[in-house]
């Protein structure tokens, strides 16, 4: 390990006082860091966004680190993790994926447990329809599109409209019609966002509480962008490659989510999903009923000894 990532061991330390490790394996654009909690069996840990840092699903990595070994990489394009040059030649999937088999033989692992929420759910099925036989089971917190489509897309914005009250769909209306014309501040596109995660959440008065969680740390847009384009070029679709891996999924979710439907359609396509509701939550079970998504997670983990 160099000199910069030891210093950066300590940072992390001071920084989030819990993090036991930083480690980073080398890649052709840069280099792919990782943080491991605890000892046992291995979990990867994968957070959403696309862009979002990986300290989003921190707390999990630590609840999961009194009985496994948790592994939490700062996806490419997300905090160290910036490859050279940063653009559509090394932000697509196929390298997403790629970086996840890296990762497992720089850390001699034949197989590993993979749990992701939201796009690191759609991240850890991506990478067993790829290399089923690496994955020893899938356990999924909210996972967001199994395939881009507009049929899909129309289902996802009129379900976050549903969600929100009439003056939160006019403001959100109005911002982006603000931004989109090119006079919106930071401020505005701010106060965007937030509007738009209040129908992420079930109860809106601690939306200030979860946006310091969800955001822990300032999510890349250029991953996100370069990502959301690469899907879109590849025609995202999981429907068919999804039945190559054959191990077992569970789903973990908040039954408030209005991105719920993903769930259902993907046990429509993979019946053997078993699926384990949280009540009184939306897309961040771990965050608004974070004792019950423990409880949840680590009775499906204990079916993996």
């Amino acid at each position: 390990m160099k000199t910069p990532a030891l210093l950066t061991i300590l940072l992390c330390f001071v920084i989030t006082g819990s993090a036991q490790q930083l480690d980073s394996v080398r890649y052709p654009n840069g280099y792919l860091y990782f943080h491991t909690y605890g000892t046992g069996t291995p979990v990867i840990i994968l957070s959403g966004g696309p862009g979002n840092s990986c300290m989003q699903q921190e707390e999990v990595a630590i609840a999961l680190s009194k009985k496994y070994r948790s592994i939490l990489p700062e996806q490419r394009g997300t905090g160290l993790s910036i490859p050279v040059p940063f653009d559509s030649t090394t932000i697509t999937l196929q390298s997403a994926v790629e970086d996840l088999d890296r990762l497992l033989q720089h850390i001699h692992l034949k197989q590993a447990i993979f749990y992701g929420h939201s796009w690191g759910a759609m991240l850890a099925m991506s990478f067993a329809a790829k290399y089923p036989d690496k994955v020893r089971a899938l356990v999924l917190a909210n996972p967001g599109y199994y395939k881009f489509s507009p049929e899909l897309l129309t289902t996802h914005v009129n379900n976050l409209r549903s969600h929100l009250g009439a003056a939160e769909v006019v403001l959100m209306d109005s911002l982006d019609k603000k931004t989109s014309e090119g006079r919106g501040t930071a401020a505005d596109s701010a106060l965007y966002n937030k509007t738009v995660r209040l129908a992420y959440i079930y109860n809106k008065a601690l939306i200030d509480s979860f946006m310091a969680k969800i955001y822990v740390a300032k999510p890349n847009q250029t991953m996100q962008q370069l990502m959301v384009s690469d899907l879109r070029r590849v025609h995202y679709d999981l429907s068919k490659n999804l039945f190559h891996y054959k191990g077992p999924v569970t789903i973990i979710a908040g039954a408030q989510d209005p991105l719920a439907f993903y769930t259902y359609e993907l046990k429509m396509i993979h019946p053997g999903i078993q699926l384990r509701w949280i009540q009184e939550s939306g897309h961040f079970p771990m965050f608004e009923q974070q004792a019950a998504f423990n409880k949840q997670l680590l009775s499906v983990m204990a079916t993996y000894p």
